[in-house]
């Protein structure tokens, strides 16, 4: 009754803040399995939260987080890669509950990357209580073991699909959101990427699939150029049995590195120390690729899929 309460909320908010109907998921690519070599010691990849975890904008399976972060930890270690999907359209942070308790019985190092945010920016309720919600589940995936990497809530406000009186309200949730998420993510001993991208409102076009919300095959790219730092982070550290990170610190306490998400974007933080101690921060820097204006093949917003309801 409570999932359907929520779903229910959720579909109301965001049919008066969007202009039509936004892409289900239905179409989206699968990129569950295995990859790499079929032997020797291998690694899971988790993916939970809404449908920025699915994939729904990709085109193609690898386009895909899966696919794309797989083979950024296979090129780097060598080993097999199995990803497993947990995520949800329409995901909350207070929905991702069911998809903790399906990740904490598998057994074996793993990396699990949440991807969350984009369905609460314009639900009422404080972003203070989703952020501790937030922390709560990535303590909870900690002490199965896993490591943790967390993708900040982006830009919402910055896509088309929103009506124009929405954007402004958007950004502001979005970021404010954004930091909460990073300050209790950090405290909770989680790897976190700053998903603050300013090249989607240069070139919405490209960066945005057809329904004018969710990312094409190209904004997945850029996303994940930043994410698979965190993710090749956090999997060193499995592979290594380290529960934490050592090194010096940018910043003190999660608080006051947590603004990094919004000033420094694309940024890697850090946790040293568990408890934390304090935050190393990664600026992120463009691959040589990227710097070049080398495209990458991804969807325009010509493109069709079935459309359907929100995330």
């Amino acid at each position: 009754m409570a999932r359907r309460l929520r779903r229910a909320l959720i579909g109301s908010s965001m049919r008066l803040v969007l202009r039509g109907p936004l892409w289900n998921g239905r179409s989206a690519p699968a990129c569950t399995g295995p990859y790499g070599p079929a032997d020797g010691e291998g690694m899971t990849l988790l993916l939970l939260g809404d449908s920025s975890s699915v994939s729904v904008g990709a085109l193609r399976r690898e386009e895909t987080v899966g696919a794309v972060l797989a083979g950024a930890l296979v090129a780097r270690w060598g080993g097999r890669v199995d990803v497993e999907v947990h995520a949800r359209v329409g995901a909350t942070t207070a929905g991702l509950a069911r998809q903790v308790r399906a990740a904490v019985r598998r057994e074996g190092p793993g990396v699990a990357l949440i991807l969350i945010g984009g369905n609460d920016v314009f639900l009422p309720g404080r972003s203070a209580r989703r952020a501790r919600l937030l922390g709560a589940h990535v303590e909870r995936l900690r002490a199965a073991g896993l490591h943790v990497v967390v993708g900040t809530c982006p830009d919402i406000g910055a896509a088309p699909a929103l009506r124009a009186w929405s954007r402004a309200v958007g950004t502001w949730r979005s970021r404010r959101l954004a930091v909460r998420q990073a300050e209790a993510a950090l405290a909770a001993g989680a790897v976190v990427v700053s998903l603050t991208a300013p090249e989607f409102r240069s070139a919405p076009d490209e960066l945005y699939c057809a329904d004018g919300f969710h990312p094409s095959g190209r904004g997945y790219a850029l996303y994940l150029e930043r994410v698979s730092v965190a993710v090749c982070e956090a999997a060193a550290a499995s592979r290594e049995a380290r529960t934490a990170w050592a090194g010096e610190a940018d910043f003190g306490g999660s608080a006051e590195a947590a603004r990094c998400v919004v000033s420094l974007p694309g940024s890697c933080l850090l946790p040293l120390g568990r408890p934390v101690r304090g935050v190393a921060v990664r600026p992120f820097t463009p691959p040589p690729s990227a710097a070049a204006g080398v495209t990458v093949p991804g969807s325009r917003r010509g493109e069709r899929s079935p459309a359907g309801t929100v995330r």
